[in-house]
């Protein structure tokens, strides 16, 4: 194999296994759950006796994932304020569209009211 492809196959994320509290080689899985967390690899008991649990952490992160990682956090931390921004937009628009709605609702109700007052004096 040349030093070329062997130092492109190097570049790549590494992790240092680890033993669950049984002794066996802890398992390596991907968080499915919908937090911050979701996708962030884990290592955990093989056979979910002991209740092994430990997140896998690089040993060492190329430079080239280091440079995309720090660009990537800043870009989240620019749409996380667009986001914000937004919402403060939205939730004002949804609020008045609530009591828009319940204003109609009770506007309903005073109608149905002085509709019913009307065929009941009319009688």
């Amino acid at each position: 194999m040349s030093d070329a492809i062997r130092e492109e196959i190097d570049d790549g994320l590494r992790f240092q296994n680890s033993n669950c509290f049984c002794g066996l080689r802890a398992s390596v899985k991907i968080s499915d759950k919908r937090n911050e967390n979701r996708y962030r690899l884990f290592q955990c008991c093989p056979k979910d006796a002991c209740r092994f649990f430990q997140w896998c952490i690089p040993l060492k992160m190329p430079t080239s994932y280091a440079e995309e990682f720090q660009q990537l956090q800043e870009e989240l931390c620019v749409l996380r304020e667009e986001l914000r921004l937004m919402h403060d937009k939205v939730h004002p628009i949804v609020e008045t569209k609530k009591m828009v709605k319940i204003m109609f609702i009770g506007w309903c109700l005073l109608c149905t009211a002085l509709a019913l007052l009307l065929t009941v004096t009319m009688v």
